[in-house]
């Protein structure tokens, strides 16, 4: 399962270092306050500061806006983080490597946010990904993305003529060249991609695993009592619950929080009566490579990834509505159950994300 890029290029924005000033400058210390506040996972706060360090910056500072895109992710503004790329890529200037981060990191939004081949965002997404690569065509990550969403797009032979090169460019990770070889020898890898393997026991001590699971349509909602949005989803949740319930559809709910009496409490106040899940460890959010919420992932009765996407909003129930109804219509393919020699490449939450999202996600 192929690893977003988004993790790593927001990583190394926040690694990098703020525009020479002395250490108590205003700008550097709102900066400062708000990498604080997101390490503690304060998110609002941390918002609210790197609003301040924004203003403070005259809405001229590319790496000002690098941090609130990770942030309204983290907060499941995915509207608002994708503005706030665009302005990033608008006031850059001459910075090669923070211009091609912002064109990275807009493309992964954009891509996270499709739901289908014909989606326009993913035209938009590749439009990015090539002008990263005018800026610096030696980036394998990159040029591995391009050929990606080309495939999500079923362009196939276009895309794999760019994993292609990709596979002849110094410098890709072992996990890059599985993944695109995958793709190359059958590119219907790259729009429905298999789930990780996992497995947990869930709140009422029945264990799920990807065997378990299999045969039946899962979705699974990746969520946080701390998340405003993944708050706000529960109705919605609820509701979906009790429409597909009887028709075939489990719902899995996976928390990120890491107070298990917090998470409880919530749950029975919420009545949220489907099959729930705190990640502790933080190994099945891994496993799917989370990184923002709420994050929706279907799996058909294959298991095999039918829809993902992260954020909440108003057109967020039609999505998900549209992309159940479609799954539990889906029969099983035999030969979709055949494995594969390698991991199979997940969702085109890419390299794209990979130089992206660690940034504050550290």
């Amino acid at each position: 399962m192929h690893r977003p890029a988004l993790a790593f290029v927001l990583a190394a924005i926040l690694a990098a270092p703020l525009v020479a000033q002395t250490p108590s400058d205003p700008f550097s210390q709102a900066m400062a306050q708000g990498n604080l506040y997101f390490s503690h996972r304060k998110y609002e706060l941390a918002l609210d500061a790197f609003h301040k360090a924004d203003k403070l910056a005259h809405h001229d500072s590319a790496a000002c806006y690098l941090r609130i895109v990770a942030v309204e992710r983290k907060l499941g503004d995915f509207s608002a983080a994708l503005d706030a790329a665009k302005h990033a890529e608008k006031v850059v200037g001459d910075d090669k490597k923070t211009a091609i981060q912002a064109h990275l990191v807009r493309a992964t939004l954009l891509a996270q946010m499709s739901g289908k081949p014909t989606d326009k965002k993913l035209k938009e997404a590749e439009q990015d990904i090539r002008d990263a690569l005018a800026l610096d065509p030696t980036q394998p990550l990159s040029q591995f993305d391009l050929g990606k969403v080309l495939l999500k797009q079923e362009r196939d032979a276009e895309g794999v003529a760019e994993l292609k090169k990709f596979l002849e460019m110094p410098g890709a990770d072992d996990r890059s060249i599985a993944d695109a070889r995958d793709m190359i020898a059958a590119p219907i890898r790259a729009r429905e991609p298999f789930a990780p393997d996992f497995s947990f026991t869930r709140r009422e001590n029945q264990k799920l695993s990807n065997a378990a699971l299999r045969g039946k349509v899962v979705l699974f909602d990746f969520w946080g009592t701390w998340c405003p949005p993944c708050r706000q989803s529960i109705p919605t949740i609820r509701d979906i619950n009790k429409h597909y319930a009887d028709r075939g559809l489990q719902i899995v709910g996976v928390s990120s929080d890491n107070d298990e009496a917090v998470w409880q409490t919530f749950i029975e106040a919420q009545h949220m009566d489907w099959s729930e899940y705190i990640d502790l460890s933080g190994s099945v959010l891994k496993a799917f490579e989370i990184d923002s919420f709420p994050t929706y992932v279907l799996l058909d009765k294959d298991g095999v990834i039918r829809f993902r996407q992260s954020g909440f909003g108003d057109m967020t129930r039609g999505e998900l509505e549209e992309a159940i109804n479609k799954t539990l219509k889906r029969a099983p393919d035999p030969k979709l159950a055949a494995p594969t020699a390698t991991p199979p490449a997940s969702t085109i939450a890419s390299p794209a994300t990979r130089t992206a999202t660690a940034t504050l996600s550290q």
